[in-house]
């Protein structure tokens, strides 16, 4: 819990008896520790009986409990009946809840404190509670700590009379069959609803007939005198729907396709009655698209920690050997998390010599895992999906979604969907569902930035030549390579490369490299250059690579690109991030390209000749430190530019009469020839500029990073950034462009509005309605945020940052909906000086996400709160609540009197 930070007069501060800090957190925050307190309760009950059925079963088995288990079930006795004590006195303590300013706090002090020390000592409890022989498993494999949600969510879905079909899908080998296995048990064991549970494996080539008779098996249904297909497959559904109050269980196994359930005999929906699936398949649209299933589940493998418990118990006690216990994990974080290659490499290597173990880690020989990446590769039915899995597997490790995007379009992997770059950015994202979807990438979470394949995967992606022997991919894992084999690859990517590989790649010549990504280690590229080979660059040779759709240097030094690369007319996609390079005009001749990046290089000027690339469509300059010229004309021959990338760069635009800047450099007049531009990301110093260069084409753009006036602030990725600095140059708000991009922009930063509009809604004519944050700061126009003529203004703002706004009134002005500020998590409120509160009662209810609330040097603030004497609908006992505060700032503030002034028909309660 956050400490709450109070700096207040001695009026308030003679309420606060106790400590301030963690004192202040007992009462205001005494509900939440009470809700906590019987959360931890039901949690200490759950794992109580499971220990006590595991007890169970080994007394019913004759086998010995251990002591720390039955310690430990005396203890949760003990700690659970102080729990319900301590809940016994929760009506007394309600008695005494937060009204106004913490009136008579000593009892909700007292009880605050002791629940939060119980809540500490359950959350222990529970945690110690986690004993091996708790598992279900039989010895094979167990319900590890990563896994017990996915087994409880099927359980739960199980019980759920709604749900019909229910999937899991996974990897082959990472363990379905188990989980299953131990869901079945906990069935029986639990004495769940089920009458009869029936599985039936259906593998690649499904057999219906011999389907139908093993569910007619467990049903004592007889089929043989029933010769057609259809015939059982009636008789079956007739069986299963006699009953409704039996319970049936159907686990299907290794789904490969969609089953046609009906001619099997299975009920269908509303049908099925009293009849459940259970299913399992490699591929999530198996299970979604194909099944229809209501509830779906992923497994995942291992993690690190419980895949090094199942080697060390499968290979016993060889691990008592320092050496190969280390070299056991390294092997096991190649494995994946599957238990099926854990067990089966534990196994091969638990009577081998040392040797064989050093082998193992430099190559795993595993029988079983290509045909498992095989099987899930051949699943995808789109071959760009599958050259993307093998892109992946090249780069190795977390991969940045943009790179592959414009590695992609180098391949032409978005050739057929092709109408932009950011249709292609959405075929992308369909293409990576579909590795998610098969289990050849791990689910990113929420991680929409990057993607991450499994070492061993990429390794085999890279060994084994999905596409036939003729289609070999290199990469930093590979060993020695004859002339010959070399010759033959289409793809390349090796790091840290030094003059010697250079020589050796460039001595093969690649006639049919498609892709060459390379790149050196740190301490080579900050090498001073007096230290570097003067004949570096010309080791690069292209002559031979005519084939060359992509090219892909980092952290390289080639201060001159070498006059080869000017016959790479198939090149369409070319990175030169961090690195050093100067002159970049052989470039110019290649007209093929349409992707160009300069990522955080040392180009200090952007000549001429890359204005002969009129196929370009993105160009990212973003974090050029050193950029300082753009040659005029450049930009404005790049009329097929579709995302131009600046940000922490170039910003010595040219204004119309050639002064106070270089008078050779681009002009922002020269962006109006850019009509397709859907990203930008540009910094402009000086709003005056753009009212001498007219409007500009900016309308339409999807993504941006808008900077006006050289300002600083927060920043927050992938969202749409917009930050002005007007200086008094209000009317840069009405520029055309701007208000449309304002109606998009998700993070504004407002600096120096003078004499524009008095409310901040005004400043979009739509009221900002996809607004997630806001900083304004030094605006004396400024007297309110919202008002009342604007019902749908910041009905998404989740932050609200506010400083030196000398002239601010109100937060809200008149009766504003109830949309307005209802995601708001976060306040910060600086030297706002006639601002008396934050909010009126009237409006808590519209808080219940607030998280955070700040305040500081406001001297006119007599309280965070006012009863503006409107009728407030509040909850039950009279009571406003806001639930998700976590953390309360408030300093320098001299006329405050109270958190809430006038509210005693309706406490505020942090709870």
């Amino acid at each position: 819990m956050a400490d709450i930070v109070l700096s207040v007069p001695s009026k308030v501060a003679e309420y606060l008896v106790a400590p301030v800090s963690r004192g202040c957190g007992y009462v205001i925050f005494y509900n939440r520790y009470v809700r906590q307190l019987n959360e931890e309760v039901e949690k200490l009950s759950d794992a109580r009986n499971r220990v006590q059925h595991s007890i169970d079963e080994a007394q019913n088995n004759m086998r010995p409990i251990e002591a720390d288990v039955e310690r430990w079930m005396r203890v949760g006795e003990t700690v659970a009946n102080k729990a319900f004590d301590m809940l016994d006195h929760d009506g007394r303590a309600k008695k005494t809840c937060f009204c106004g300013w913490l009136p008579n706090p000593k009892a909700l002090y007292c009880l605050g404190r002791e629940a939060r020390r119980t809540i500490e000592d359950i959350q222990e409890l529970v945690a110690r509670g986690q004993f091996e022989n708790l598992s279900a498993g039989d010895g094979d494999d167990t319900i590890t700590d990563s896994r017990a949600s996915i087994f409880q969510g099927i359980m739960e879905a199980l019980d759920d009379e709604k749900l019909k079909v229910i999937g899991v899908y996974g990897l082959g080998g990472v363990g379905k069959t188990t989980l299953l296995k131990e869901v079945q048990k906990k069935l029986g064991k639990e004495g769940r609803p089920f009458h009869m549970i029936v599985e039936s494996i259906i593998s690649q080539t499904p057999n219906l007939k011999q389907i139908q008779y093993v569910i007619a098996d467990a049903l004592s249904l007889n089929l043989k005198d029933e010769p057609s297909l259809n015939g059982r497959a009636d008789l079956l559904r007739r069986r299963l729907q006699k009953d409704p109050s039996e319970k049936v269980l159907i686990i299907l196994e290794d789904l490969w396709d969609a089953l046609d359930l009906k001619a099997v005999g299975i009920p269908l929906g509303e049908e099925s009655r009293g009849c459940k699936l259970l299913l399992t398949s490699r591929f999530r649209d198996v299970l979604e698209q194909g099944m229809l299933a209501d509830r779906i589940f992923r497994l995942e493998g291992l993690e690190n920690d419980e895949a090094f418990r199942l080697f060390e118990k499968t290979v016993g006690d060889r691990l008592k050997d320092e050496e190969l216990k280390q070299i056991a994990s390294k092997i096991v974080k190649k494995l994946a998390g599957l238990p099926l290659l854990i067990i089966c490499v534990a196994s091969n290597l638990k009577y081998s010599t040392i040797s064989t173990w050093r082998n193992a880690l430099k190559k795993l020989d595993v029988p079983n895992l290509e045909a498992i990446v095989k099987s899930s590769y051949d699943h995808l039915k789109s071959e760009d999906a599958k050259s993307l899995f093998l892109l992946c597997g090249l780069i190795g490790g977390t991969i940045q979604v943009e790179t592959l995007l414009g590695l992609g379009l180098g391949l032409g992997l978005f050739e057929a969907f092709d109408d932009g770059i950011e249709n292609s950015r959405h075929r992308l994202n369909a293409m990576l569902y579909w590795l998610y979807s098969t289990c050849l990438l791990p689910d990113g979470d929420d991680d929409k930035d990057n993607v991450t394949i499994n070492d061993l995967f990429s390794e085999l992606a890279v060994s084994t030549p999905f596409r036939g022997q003729n289609s070999l991919m290199m990469n930093t894992n590979y060993d020695s390579w004859s002339k010959e084999k070399l010759e033959k690859c289409w793809a390349i990517h090796l790091a840290n490369v030094d003059s010697d590989r250079l020589v050796e790649l460039m001595y093969c010549g690649f006639p049919k490299l498609k892709i060459l990504m390379l790149s050196q280690s740190k301490d080579w590229y900050e090498r001073p250059t007096h230290q570097h080979d003067e004949g570096d660059c010309c080791r690069l040779d292209f002559t031979l690579m005519k084939e060359l759709r992509v090219l892909y240097f980092r952290s390289m030094r080639i201060t001159h690109l070498p006059s080869s690369m000017g016959i790479l007319e198939n090149l369409r996609t070319s990175y030169l991030d961090n690195c050093h390079v100067e002159d970049v005009a052989i470039l110019g001749k290649l007209k093929a390209l349409q992707i160009l990046s300069f990522v955080g290089s040392t180009i200090s000027r952007l000549p001429k000749e890359i204005g002969e690339l009129m196929n370009l469509r993105l160009l990212n300059l973003s974090n050029c430190k050193e950029l300082h010229i753009i040659e005029p004309g450049v930009l404005k021959r790049l009329i097929n530019l579709e995302e131009l990338r600046m940000k922490e760069s170039f910003d010595r635009w040219m204004s119309k009469d050639g002064m106070p800047l270089e008078s050779h450099n681009a002009s922002l007049a020269e962006l109006k020839s850019l009509t397709k531009l859907t990203t930008l990301e540009i910094s402009i110093p000086d709003p005056t500029i753009l009212f001498k260069d007219g409007d500009l084409p900016f309308g339409n753009l999807i993504r941006f990073w808008i900077n006006i006036g050289n300002v600083g602030g927060r920043e927050f990725g992938g969202l749409r950034n917009m930050k002005l600095k007007l200086g008094g140059c209000d009317s840069t708000l009405s520029i055309e462009w701007v208000q449309k991009n304002l109606q998009k922009t998700q993070y504004l930063h407002l600096d120096g509005l003078k004499e524009f509009k008095k409310s901040a809604h005004e400043l979009c004519s739509q009221g900002f309605q996809q607004l997630k944050h806001l900083d304004i700061q030094n605006s004396p126009s400024i007297k309110y945020i919202a008002r009342s003529s604007y019902d749908t203004a910041f009905t998404v703002l989740e932050s609200l940052f506010l400083e030196n706004l000398i002239n601010l009134e109100k937060i809200s002005h008149g009766s504003v909906s109830l949309e307005c500020f209802n995601k708001l998590k976060a306040v910060r409120i600086i030297k706002c000086h006639l601002l008396k509160n934050l909010w009126f009662l009237s409006e808590m209810q519209r808080l219940v996400h607030l998280e955070e609330i700040q305040a500081f040097d406001c001297d006119s603030m007599q309280a965070i709160i006012i009863d503006d004497a409107r009728k407030v609908e509040v909850a039950v006992d009279n009571i406003v609540e806001l639930p998700k505060v976590l953390r309360m700032d408030l300093h320098k503030l001299p006329n405050i009197t109270s958190f809430c002034i006038g509210a005693e028909g309706a406490p505020i309660q942090f709870s």
